[in-house]
């Protein structure tokens, strides 16, 4: 009697829509552990301060926009110290940033490591969303420091239950960044140029953000078209979580939730569906 073979892996021309075989992550999860280490290491490098520029990155950011939004163009913070109003809203944005710039290059800078051998190619982005994620968290205790810093010696800071929402807003700006990311990469590796009009679009969106000013300085028939923009919700929900200044918008929070959620969907599904084809065209 023949004995019938149970094969582990099978390739297809053509893959499914909306199968992500997320399974095969969890079978990598030792691969995944290892690129997570292999970036977190390769960022600070043969660096004279090494891992110090985590800290230093939003210090000197948050420094320096206290000077020029706070100080010279005098933009209010709604009584909020401008040293605590800045960096949460730094923090958060350079990571969302970190984590699009890296995820939009999957594939241009890993073809050679693609052609070679098979993994779940979702794993790569995966590994720079944890990465940058873990960078996020020390960083965010830099922020506790000086927040209990101005939370003993002052009274203008009153956290409240809302705090309780930091996961949902950290997992909402991953998942954003993740579902750009993806779609990006698809496209910048079809048409190389898309990278400067993305650079250029990311720095102008950075203005659309309120990192440096408050969404109470937006005019009123602007506010639902600036309140499409996710990181609106995170950033002034983190506010209000931390500082009590204002209100979380809740229907502006699920609005945002659902559309990352959508994202994250088309971006996960047109990475699977081009994943293999896309490397005839690198």
């Amino acid at each position: 009697m023949q004995k019938q073979t149970e094969w582990k892996w099978k390739i297809q021309s053509e893959t499914r829509w909306f199968r992500w075989n997320l399974s095969e992550i969890w079978q990598y999860k030792d691969l995944l552990n290892r690129f997570v280490r292999r970036d977190i290491i390769a960022n600070y490098q043969q660096t004279v301060l090494g891992p110090f520029w985590i800290f230093l990155q939003p210090i000197l950011t948050t420094l320096v926009y206290w000077l020029i939004f706070s100080r010279i163009a005098k933009i209010s913070t709604n009584n909020i110290p401008p040293l605590l109003f800045y960096l949460p809203g730094i923090i958060i944005w350079s990571y969302f940033s970190d984590c699009l710039n890296t995820t939009m290059y999957t594939f241009l800078q890993n073809s050679a490591l693609f052609g070679k051998v098979y993994f779940p190619r979702l794993i790569v982005p995966l590994s720079n969303v944890l990465s940058q994620t873990i960078r996020l968290l020390v960083q965010l205790l830099l922020f506790l420091v000086l927040y209990f810093y101005y939370y003993f010696g002052t009274d203008l800071v009153h956290p409240n239950l809302y705090i309780l929402l930091m996961p949902l807003l950290l997992c909402l700006t991953a998942a954003f960044s993740l579902g750009s990311g993806l779609i990006i990469s698809v496209l910048t590796a079809k048409y190389r140029d898309l990278d400067y009009a993305i650079q250029f679009i990311l720095r102008l969106f950075m203005f659309a953000t309120p990192v440096v000013y408050p969404t109470s300085l937006v005019p009123q028939k602007y506010q639902f078209i600036f309140w499409l923009n996710p990181l609106t919700a995170v950033i002034e929900s983190f506010r209000a979580a931390f500082f009590s200044a204002t209100v979380v918008r809740t229907s502006y929070l699920l609005l945002s939730v659902f559309s990352v959620i959508a994202l994250l969907t088309i971006g996960l599904t047109l990475f699977k569906r081009r994943e293999q084809s896309i490397m005839d065209i690198i």
